[in-house]
């Protein structure tokens, strides 16, 4: 059965975890020759700069505006017989013959988000739910949250797909600290419950430590916030490639992650597959991703956190091998062959 993907997440990030996931079920539905098309938006994507998708395999909508296309209904009316469609982000089609897919990677508007951003997300997500047949949700966590936020569904409606690792990320023979003192890293978005602002206070207190910080370009609060309280020890790395990220990772001491909500977290497998140490808050999917490896903390607490740190020296070898144990256990290959077997069962 013919397969679409509607490729709107490249139009409404830079670069991200959902822009990832995407990006390596497109490389191996081409890699395996799928039959496969595609409806495109203007886009400055990093991810889809490393995909050769053939021109006649796309359906672009060029110069038009991506922040109204993306609540769009596609019409997708050349598709005359039975096919899979499977948005990136919400979309639908209101082509009958469409089987459709939705992959559900958190629940962070319904938790934490307020006011008109809310309402457009819920608006456009329900619609995706209520349209799907299959539900693709990235951790046990998140399947939750739905039944919690849609306790109508139907349990064979719903599977669980976890996100893999990029072979990027290894342990790098030589290591070449560009810093005097060693480095705690934090990385992804800064939202309120990924509690930035505590890291920063975290490292306040850790004054051996210097901060690196991986993501979107600071704003002049955090950029006053940082100064404030830990001038000089800092440094911001925008719009990286995976290649440097990997040296960073290698490079740290260890990767803070005081997130309070993830829907998976995929920097966690990243950091564990290079060898380098984590801590981290004992919440949402965090447990499911970390098993055994890295420190869990129970709770948002700064003495908890510091002490964990501190836990680190001496232990960095076994810290290192449960890491790479763990994240040996995520693949993209697997998630993309688990994802064709949900779109198999729609085929039948």
């Amino acid at each position: 059965m013919k397969i679409h993907f509607d490729n709107i997440i490249y139009s409404l990030q830079r670069a991200g975890g959902i822009s990832t996931y995407w990006t390596e079920l497109i490389s191996r539905l081409l890699r395996d020759a799928h039959e496969v098309s595609f409806t495109e938006l203007p886009h400055q994507n990093i991810s889809r700069q490393a995909l050769a998708i053939p021109t006649e395999y796309l359906s672009s909508n060029k110069g038009k505006r991506v922040l109204l296309n993306r609540f769009k209904t596609l019409p997708l009316a050349q598709e005359k017989a039975p096919f899979i469609f499977h948005s990136s982000y919400n979309r639908i089609t209101r082509n009958p013959n469409a089987r459709q897919v939705i992959t559900i990677h958190d629940f962070v508007h319904e938790k934490f988000y307020r006011g008109l951003r809310r309402y457009l997300h819920l608006h456009q997500k329900n619609r995706a739910i209520l349209a799907a047949e299959k539900i693709i949700v990235v951790s046990e966590h998140t399947k939750q949250d739905l039944l919690h936020f849609h306790p109508y569904l139907k349990a064979e409606q719903i599977s669980v797909i976890y996100n893999g690792v990029s072979d990027d990320f290894y342990p790098l023979e030589t290591l070449s600290p560009s810093s005097s003192k060693p480095y705690l890293l934090f990385i992804g978005s800064r939202a309120y419950y990924k509690n930035f602002h505590f890291a920063i206070e975290l490292l306040q207190r850790l004054s051996n430590f210097d901060f690196y910080i991986v993501g979107s370009a600071l704003t002049d609060q955090e950029i006053r916030l940082l100064n404030q309280k830990i001038k000089g020890r800092w440094k911001m790395f925008t719009h990286i490639d995976n290649q440097q990220l990997n040296q960073v990772y290698n490079n740290a001491y260890a990767l803070i992650y005081p997130s309070s909500y993830e829907g998976f977290g995929i920097p966690l497998l990243e950091v564990m597959k290079t060898g380098t140490p984590f801590v981290a808050l004992n919440k949402s999917s965090i447990p499911e991703v970390a098993g055994n490896a890295g420190i869990l903390v129970d709770a948002l607490d700064l003495d908890a956190f510091e002490a964990a740190i501190r836990r680190i020296e001496g232990n960095e070898a076994t810290l290192r091998a449960i890491g790479q144990q763990q994240a040996s256990q995520f693949s993209w290959e697997k998630c993309y062959q688990e994802t064709l077997q949900v779109y198999h069962e729609l085929g039948q």
